[in-house]
């Protein structure tokens, strides 16, 4: 395969295969993918989400290494705006406006003591399953509303600056346009104020995307069939950690992560449930069942039992966001739960029920037939 790209919630799959339509299409990377991707072989890695937090984040040497073998790398939007800029005299190739925002370090300059934070990019999403479903939304792309709102005379820069300073005091996770509605609620009149909103749902635009726009319009124009390998100046320096990052990664296998729920998530469960729930999932893993078209209604179910539903019926993402902050889940998580509760609910549908069972139920639960 010529071209890897490792995307997510900054653009959708469907957008990036109408530009390039034979590219290998990798999830968000974390430490170590890109040293997977070399082993491919491709002429070009294109790193646009990346995972962090709850896993290693993609190793700048591991970016060195592809290009020292000739591969080109290119980032943008995301993580991959970070390492470009970060690795920029290296060779990796860094493109659009988050990347330059980050090169010359010019994010919320009022600071004194301001570096380019990792936060302006980051964001909560829901897993593949779901399309990486924005729950949140980056202070980079809040940054662009606030600019496009001052374009359409909907605000003052001074207004502007304003809201982005309470909107950058908050945890990223909290970082919404709903918040920046409400942030902005108290400086406006009511009718500034709807105008906003109004143009805030129907006519926002996201810089993440339109860089990644960008950099896939660029890579479409490469002959692949002309294209020379990636020339450096530098030589590798295998070094302890490096060959420690090889030994983990060569013999890595998936793990799923501990989650300490609150007591107060399992009120009511008693140790048998709780057995019977491990042995089921147990036996589910091992029949290898498919769970992928059961993530939409596992994610509807927990999002009903946590009251995170509008009264449309659908899911108030937001109140979600707050719940995962509430329980102090990372994203990875919780997105393993929603794996979980899947798994079951495909299981289910493989399990033969007899009117015994029925009976048992109505029984324990309701105490007459």
């Amino acid at each position: 395969m010529s071209i890897i790209i490792f995307v997510g919630p900054s653009i959708s799959r469907e957008k990036v295969l109408e530009i390039a339509p034979n590219a290998n299409i990798q999830p968000p990377a974390k430490q170590g993918d890109i040293y997977l991707a070399t082993l491919q072989k491709p002429q070009i890695i294109i790193l646009i989400d990346g995972v962090f937090e709850s896993v290693p984040a993609v190793w700048h040497k591991e970016i060195l290494y592809a290009i020292s073998l000739g591969i080109h790398v290119y980032g943008c939007s995301s993580m991959g705006a970070l390492r470009a800029a970060e690795l920029d005299t290296f060779g990796m190739v860094g493109v659009g406006d988050i990347f330059q925002s980050f090169l010359n370090s010019n994010y919320d300059t009022s600071s004194e003591d301001y570096h380019a934070d990792d936060d302006e990019v980051a964001l909560v999403h829901g897993p593949k399953e779901l399309n990486y479903l924005s729950v949140s939304r980056a202070m980079v792309d809040l940054r662009y509303d606030l600019k496009s709102a001052c374009e359409h005379h909907i605000l003052t820069q001074e207004q502007a600056n304003l809201i982005a300073q309470q909107l950058k005091k908050l945890w990223y996770p909290r970082r919404t346009q709903t918040q920046l509605c409400l942030f902005a609620e108290p400086i406006l009149s009511k009718d500034a104020h709807k105008k906003l909103s109004v143009f805030l749902s129907q006519e926002s635009l996201s810089l993440k995307e339109q860089d990644a726009l960008a950099l896939l319009s660029d890579i479409a124009k490469i002959d692949l069939t002309t294209l020379a390998r990636k020339q450096v100046d530098y030589v590798l320096q295998e070094n302890d950690a490096w060959h420690t990052l090889l030994n983990d990664v060569n013999k890595q296998q998936t793990v799923a992560a501990r989650i300490d729920l609150p007591i107060s998530l399992s009120k009511g469960q008693t140790a048998l449930a709780t057995k019977l729930r491990a042995q089921a999932l147990k036996h589910a893993q091992e029949l290898g069942i498919d769970f992928t078209p059961w993530i939409q209604p596992a994610f509807h179910n927990i999002a009903i039992k946590w009251q995170c539903v509008l009264p449309d019926g659908s899911v108030d993402f937001e109140s979600v966001s707050r719940k995962i902050q509430a329980f102090s889940l990372s994203t990875t998580q919780f997105h393993q739960w929603v794996e979980r509760e899947a798994l079951l609910l495909a299981y289910g549908e493989q399990v033969q029920l007899q009117e015994e069972h029925y009976l048992d139920e109505r029984l324990m639960h309701q105490g007459y037939i």
